[in-house]
């Protein structure tokens, strides 16, 4: 029996291009009214990919709840051949039409994991209300999903302490976020292709020995 985990939230690899499969595969383990969250990166020569996927997974039986535009003060595309981005589409997804969201989440959002210290910052986390959220830069490889997104992603999803989030492109930046505010964290092995990381078998070609 497969298990469900209470949402998903990645960030997927940097990619011209994406097959939607593997990610309904991966939706297929979240409970069946749960959100699924999707950070897609726009890729210098296909800036409407977030468009493309999102389209595709709505055709392949996920219900769009939302779509956000997420950014931060420094771009996160660098290409000599056409303008900087500093925002990235984020899809939000559920299996079913009766989906659960909280929308008065972020409002009751305390500081910190049962009064834990972190670096998360209370004005900044109010930033990310409505369809626009707005992240501060903070200095970390751009592949990963900022603390400020997962953390409200994590709240529309009304996730409680000791739930667990499902991350089938095992996204850093969501593992970091749900280590510091006390929820499980399950990483996937899907790869940019869609594909399993499969380890590579020894080679079974016998050196010939040297006269």
């Amino acid at each position: 029996m497969k298990k469900s985990y209470q949402t998903l939230i990645t960030r997927l690899p940097y990619s011209k291009d994406y097959d939607p499969q593997p990610i309904i595969e991966a939706s297929e383990l979240v409970d069946e009214r749960s959100l699924i969250f999707i950070s897609i990166p726009i890729h210098t020569e296909s800036p409407n990919n977030g468009g493309v996927l999102i389209k595709a997974l709505e055709d392949a039986g996920l219900f769009l709840v939302a779509k956000i535009c997420w950014y931060r003060d420094r771009h996160i595309v660098t290409s000599k051949r056409r303008l900087t981005n500093t925002w990235e589409p984020l899809g939000i997804f559920s299996r079913s039409k009766d989906y659960i969201i909280n929308r008065d989440a972020p409002a009751k959002q305390k500081k910190g994991f049962q009064h834990r210290d972190t670096a998360f910052d209370e004005d900044e986390y109010l930033t990310c209300l409505g369809d626009h959220w707005a992240v501060r830069n903070d200095r970390s490889d751009r592949r990963f999903l900022p603390q400020t997104v997962v953390l409200n992603c994590a709240q529309l999803a009304d996730l409680q302490p000791g739930d667990m989030v499902y991350d089938p492109y095992s996204n850093l930046g969501v593992k970091k976020a749900t280590d510091a505010f006390g929820w499980k964290y399950k990483a996937g092995d899907l790869t940019v292709s869609g594909r399993s990381k499969a380890k590579k078998k020894p080679s079974s070609k016998v050196t010939p020995e040297k006269k």
